[in-house]
């Protein structure tokens, strides 16, 4: 059997799992993905995911499902940014703080919750390639902002993906509701 050691090949499934234990088997040995692979491996393994997606699963179990996929955003970004909401005195104090100090995206307050906005892709899997790819797999990110700002403010937030640059856009903007 083909190996499924890389590590995005194995939060699918595991995300997949949980859903649908045939669907996930039969994704990972038609479709395996090493820690081997390169780029453009990894970005044909990213379009046949979301054509399989699309093919078995409602939008909202894609949502599900990519949303569990996502990379981790790491303990120190979310200390470092629970220390910047704790010194600001509102969402637009902590978006400006947070501009000043970190380059990899930026935070814009809106009027319930932030836009969080990356000038350009940063996924391993699709970031090299040219060729646009489905929304579906941009849905990992959502998994990211809810996790990363629900340690952020210490409660549950809602996440919507507004723009993708490997689906046209200009930039990478995910809305957060808190």
């Amino acid at each position: 059997m083909p190996k499924n050691d890389n590590a995005h090949a194995q939060r699918f499934y595991a995300s997949l799992s949980q859903l649908d234990q045939e669907a996930a088997i039969q994704f990972a040995g038609e479709h395996a993905l090493s820690k081997s692979a390169d780029f453009q491996k990894k970005f044909r393994w990213a379009r046949e995911q979301c054509a399989f997606l699309e093919k078995r699963f409602s939008e909202d179990e894609i949502t599900l499902i990519r949303g569990r996929c996502h990379c981790e955003a790491g303990k120190s970004l979310a200390e470092r940014m629970r220390g910047y909401w704790s010194s600001s005195k509102n969402m637009e104090e902590f978006a400006s703080l947070h501009n000043q100090k970190e380059s990899y995206a930026q935070l814009e307050a809106v009027e319930d919750g932030l836009l969080l906005i990356y000038p350009q892709c940063y996924c391993a899997c699709v970031k090299r390639v040219a060729e646009p790819i489905s929304r579906t797999w941009c849905l990992c990110t959502l998994g990211y902002a809810k996790d990363l700002f629900s340690q952020v403010f210490g409660k549950d937030v809602e996440a919507q993906l507004l723009e993708s640059v490997k689906t046209g856009g200009q930039r990478c903007v995910v809305k957060v509701t808190i």
